[in-house]
């Protein structure tokens, strides 16, 4: 066989190889799209069509009493925009100021030598090993005995002093900044926090964007913190108020569906606007040790 013809077969295995990645790839990502094409087809049918037909790939007539029955007046003091409202309140405050203090504590372990920085570091990381479960009762009782049941205190404010991840993430950003630049805003007559606040914090923003966005998911997703801790219908976040919401519409399948539409969108929404600084944030994150 000659070398050309050699040439020729390699070029159409790797053309050949290349379909069959692009194609299974293509699987995979209609197999995790359907889920959400079905949710979205079936928060616009009709009720009555949902009971008597079933799953359909198509809806016969678009209907948007579904997405209607979420913004009126619901039993037992359940409203839907309120609990979307009381997510924000208590979830960005939570992560903006944990962010701050997280990166303060990353700036700290990174770039300042103090007698026992190493142990410090490792007993932060194993508090990471330790499930939440295990720390569910005794954090329980702490609560309690400080009046917090029924608050959105033990909610925002043990995320307000940080995270043991982000600051982990964080340090490992903030040791990839140049020494150089710390060093040139203490001549310039910066302390310490100054130079955190005015030099490291705004060179930390796409690590900052991707951890708070993490962190932000999670708390928007969080249930069964305010579960055990809440218990005034008002005073709900959404993953609680979707619940009840589903316990009263067990039977009318498109308000679930238009409610699991309307919770995914502010998540979506995020994501694509942000996409590129979160995986920027990610990919440097993890370039030092």
């Amino acid at each position: 066989m000659t070398d050309a013809r050699k040439k020729q077969l390699s070029r159409y295995a790797e053309r050949a190889y290349q379909v069959a990645t692009y194609a299974l790839l293509t699987l995979f990502a209609l197999l995790v799209l359907l889920p959400f094409y079905v949710i979205l087809v079936t928060s616009l049918r009709e009720q009555y069509d949902t009971m008597l037909n079933g799953f359909a790939w198509w809806p016969k007539v678009f209907d948007w009493a579904g997405y209607a029955s979420i913004f009126k007046p619901s039993l037992y003091a359940i409203s839907i925009p309120r609990a979307f409202l009381v997510t924000l309140l208590t979830v960005i405050p939570t992560v903006l100021v944990g962010l701050f203090f997280s990166s303060l504590a990353a700036f700290a372990f990174a770039k300042t030598k103090f007698r026992g920085n190493a142990i410090a570091f490792s007993v932060l990381l194993f508090t990471m090993m330790i499930p939440g479960t295990i720390t569910m009762v005794p954090q329980s009782l702490m609560y309690a005995g400080l009046g917090w049941f029924n608050t959105f205190a033990p909610i925002m404010v043990p995320g307000m002093f940080g995270s043991a991840t982000c600051v982990f993430f964080m340090r490992q950003f903030i040791k990839g900044i140049p020494n150089d630049l710390i060093e040139a805003a203490e001549i310039d007559g910066l302390g310490r926090f100054r130079t955190f606040l005015y030099i490291i914090l705004p060179l930390c923003v796409p690590a900052l964007i991707s951890q708070g966005l993490l962190w932000f998911i999670a708390g928007y997703n969080d249930y069964l913190t305010p579960l055990i801790y809440i218990s005034d219908l008002k005073m709900y976040p959404l993953q609680l108020a979707l619940a009840q919401f589903r316990g009263q519409f067990a039977t009318n399948i498109p308000s679930l569906m238009a409610s699991s539409v309307i919770t995914m969108l502010p998540l979506l929404i995020i994501y694509l606007t942000m996409q590129k600084y979160f995986i920027q944030g990610i990919a440097v994150s993890g370039m030092k040790d």
